[in-house]
């Protein structure tokens, strides 16, 4: 063999060697990983598109949040609007119970002072209760909750508690006594009333609730849909990368071997390493 042919052989060999080492190092790369997408030259269509897969995932997922956070503010009016029914029921009871003759005047003065006690009581729940320190029962403030990934209207979710302060014009309660007969009767509509207008916020809070439960559950499914497509496309198919890693072992350590002699049929030794 002559000294230009052996230098040719050579670099074949050592340009052989190199593509499969190269070839060796990424499957080596991908198996460590245990993705086939570690750059963006691997698959350029395939980056973007699990790119966009994993915005939408991380979308889903803070408006799987945002709705946990929310069911809890719901679950705080709820347990708040359930002590204010029980008042106004037993309100009603004492209007009743005062509005009858059976009762003197002196029996209403310790009704009407049970009666007052209780208005006190659901004006004081009212005002405390607060989510992570926003008040929820004193005010007609829109509550809106973002469960998707974009900001259109099928994406958002809002919803009104209403002030429901004793005091408020929607309970009306702020002036209602039951001292006397008279008041006492009047007292009767107007405790009913409120009972219905608390009763009607606290079935709008259950009905919002079951609607936040259902978004948390078809994010969850679609959060776990999306993640089965981005694994599919960007994980390494392990059969493959360890076929294709010894392959690439082999033939590497065939080059460094063939290197290492001189002489034979040249392009029998290129053709093993093609």
């Amino acid at each position: 063999m002559s000294a230009t042919t052996s230098a040719v052989t050579s670099r074949h060999i050592s340009r052989q060697l190199n593509l499969h080492l190269a070839g060796a190092a990424k499957q080596i790369e991908r198996l460590s990983s245990g993705s086939r997408l570690n750059r963006a030259s691997d698959d350029p269509a395939a980056v973007a598109l699990t790119g966009g897969i994993n915005a939408e995932v991380r979308a889903y997922a803070e408006g799987g949040r945002n709705v946990q956070q929310s069911i809890s503010m719901l679950q705080v009016a709820d347990s708040a609007l359930g002590q204010m029914s029980d008042m106004v029921r037993r309100m009603a009871e004492l209007a009743a119970q005062a509005a009858s003759s059976t009762y003197t005047d002196a029996d209403r003065v310790g009704a009407n002072q049970e009666f007052m006690a209780l208005r006190d009581e659901i004006q004081r729940v009212a005002v405390s209760t607060t989510y992570n320190g926003l008040p929820l029962l004193t005010d007609d403030a829109e509550f809106i909750t973002q469960a998707g990934p974009t900001g259109a209207l099928s994406d958002i979710a809002s919803i009104r508690f209403d002030d429901m302060r004793a005091s408020g014009p929607r309970l009306a309660l702020g002036t209602v006594t039951i001292d006397n007969r008279d008041v006492a009767r009047q007292a009767i509509s107007v405790v009913n009333q409120a009972l219905d207008q608390v009763t009607e916020v606290r079935t709008r809070v259950g009905a919002y609730q079951n609607r936040l439960d259902k978004v948390a559950t078809t994010a969850a499914s679609a959060i776990e849909d999306m993640v089965s497509t981005q694994s599919a496309i960007g994980d390494t198919d392990m059969a493959q990368a360890i076929g294709s890693l010894t392959r690439s072992q082999i033939l590497a350590e065939a080059a460094a071997s063939m290197g290492r002699q001189s002489g034979g049929d040249v392009e029998r030794l290129l053709g093993l390493l093609r």
